[in-house]
């Protein structure tokens, strides 16, 4: 993956649909759908972002990501180099960094394996959507990531540790996509 679009719709916590990438996030059920996609679930998305994947080496298509994933390397510089980015995701042997709005928060897996790029990018399309519809970050204890029948689970650790000195800080409401 290199750059993509994702759509997020909120969905009822019923909702089973075989194959969907599910996030379960603060209570609640997000459907996520990377680009190209399949059928579009009904009604307008809750978020829809760009998301710049590890491999991603354009200067251009990072500058305009919303969310950027990269393998290790420290937060404060990515976000210093692309301040528009919303969240930050970064791999690490140990457990995932998501930098969001001076939020900050390790992401540690509950069976103790590495977070994978693809549960990597799904949290922090996740914790996007979360924020930009005006949902409080502090509340987040655990993601569940569930794609068909795999299920991966992880636990928010020092979610109110603040991003290092010297991060920039981007307000949602300027860059919400979807109204």
């Amino acid at each position: 993956m290199m750059v993509t679009l994702v759509r997020v719709w909120d969905e009822p916590a019923e909702y089973r649909e075989t194959g969907a990438e599910r996030i379960l996030i603060g209570g609640r059920v997000l459907r996520l759908e990377r680009s190209p996609g399949g059928g579009t679930p009904s009604g307008p998305p809750l978020d829809e972002h760009l998301v710049a994947g590890p491999g991603e080496t354009s200067w251009a298509l990072l500058s305009c990501a919303d969310v950027i994933v990269r393998d290790g390397g420290e937060p404060a510089l990515h976000r210093a180099a692309f301040p528009g980015c919303l969240v930050l995701a970064v791999n690490t042997r140990n457990g995932c960094l998501l930098v969001a709005d001076g939020w900050s928060a390790r992401l540690l897996p509950v069976l103790g394996e590495r977070c994978a790029e693809e549960d990597a990018v799904a949290y922090a399309s996740s914790v996007h959507a979360w924020m930009v519809a005006g949902r409080p970050l502090g509340v987040l204890t655990r993601l569940t990531s569930v794609r068909g029948n795999a299920v991966a689970q992880v636990r928010v650790r020092d979610p109110a540790m603040q991003a290092a000195p010297g991060a920039p800080t981007v307000r949602p409401a300027f860059r919400r996509a979807v109204p």
